[in-house]
């Protein structure tokens, strides 16, 4: 009897997740058939944003063979080749316009696929109520339903991360080589649009000192992750030392994100406040704000390191967090900031409640949680 009744709560909460992603979907839907290219942040005439020039990344990629970015015309390591690759693949098979159509449906899939994963995510940490929870948040979380009309990496990167996530979280448990490998395609793909993410296995090391991993184990899971990753990413190595001819392990771009970071609040009305160098490629005006940005960090962090500490924690994280980046456009600034700090309250409260859990014993799901350890 007690087998039934779990297997009919079992079955109603499947109908449950099934409903959620389905509404979610032909809202999504909705909203592009409606509004199609009028999402678009940039325009196809003047290439000013970053959607546009992915767009006319993927088109000359698709003509040419040749990745580029900024200028149509030369080859580039700007970008990380992931979403021109993808998008290139759609307007070949589907043609330029009905290409942009059919890629957005494409995202919609990958958005629901994401909703899925956040509800094996939740119920594997937490249990079917919160996953529900969780699922139904990310649901009607508008961002969620305007970010897949868009032309950008956000839907692909967020379901691979969730994917990764789930992968690791049983691949730590289990301990077995296969669910290491599948964690390392997932991985090396997603550091295809996203370079950050290239540091995410410091955080199962992490782990698997904590938990006591042998030396044996980890060698071997490290050893066949880096294989993977290598024999991923080594066509893109392979390409821009034949283009540039050094070695490019991501990108090297201009408008150094290094550079920018050593502006406290992003503050430029007072200039560089260092020798301001250009350069003739983007390779070389690359390296030196790479330079100017060192060249800063000597110059005024030696002066104020307290300022120049608290910026690198408590300010950088205010500006990630602090508002929904473009949403606001879209739904209006006091709607979009309402949302996202219920969102960001919903995962404080996570937090607490996982914390508050003291017959938690699932070393996976610590993966989560790990910089809060």
């Amino acid at each position: 009897m007690y087998k039934e009744k779990a297997n009919k709560e079992n079955n109603k909460t499947k109908l449950y997740v099934v409903m959620i992603i389905a509404l979610y979907g032909i809202i999504a839907a909705a909203v592009i058939w409606k509004w199609g290219n009028s999402t678009l942040l940039g325009s196809l005439e003047t290439f000013n944003n970053d959607d546009a020039k992915y767009i006319r990344s993927a088109w000359t990629l698709m003509e040419t063979g040749v990745l580029t970015y900024e200028n149509p015309s030369i080859p580039t390591a700007y970008i990380m080749p992931g979403l021109s690759y993808v998008l290139a693949a759609f307007f070949w098979l589907f043609g330029k316009v009905n290409g942009l159509f059919v890629f957005r449906i494409f995202q919609i899939l990958i958005q629901c696929g994401s909703l899925y994963l956040i509800f094996l995510i939740a119920k594997k940490i937490f249990n079917e109520k919160v996953a529900l929870i969780a699922c139904i948040l990310d649901a009607v979380y508008m961002v969620e339903i305007y970010v897949a009309s868009l032309i950008l990496m956000e839907s692909m990167v967020k379901f691979l991360f969730l994917l990764l996530i789930y992968i690791s979280i049983h691949a730590i448990e289990k301990n077995k080589l296969k669910l290491y490998a599948a964690a390392g395609v997932v991985w090396s793909l997603l550091c295809m649009f996203r370079p950050p993410l290239a540091a995410y296995p410091l955080i199962i090391l992490i782990i698997w000192i904590k938990n006591k991993y042998s030396i044996k184990d980890i060698m071997k899971y490290t050893s066949l992750v880096f294989i993977i990753f290598c024999c991923i990413m080594s066509p893109w190595w392979i390409r821009n030392y034949r283009e540039f001819n050094k070695f490019i392990p991501f990108t090297a771009s201009s408008g150094n994100p290094f550079l920018q970071g050593t502006f406290i609040n992003y503050d430029q009305s007072g200039g560089f406040g260092v020798e301001y160098r250009e350069g003739d490629n983007f390779l070389e005006k690359n390296k030196n704000e790479m330079d100017m940005g060192i060249d800063r960090l000597k110059k005024y962090a030696s002066k104020e390191p307290i300022k120049y500490f608290l910026w690198y924690t408590i300010g950088k994280t205010y500006h990630l967090w602090n508002k929904p980046f473009y949403w606001e456009n879209s739904i209006g600034l006091i709607l979009a900031g309402a949302v996202h700090y219920i969102v960001l309250l919903t995962a404080v409260l996570g937090i607490i409640q996982y914390y508050k859990n003291k017959h938690r014993k699932n070393i996976g799901a610590s993966l989560l949680f790990q910089p809060l350890c």
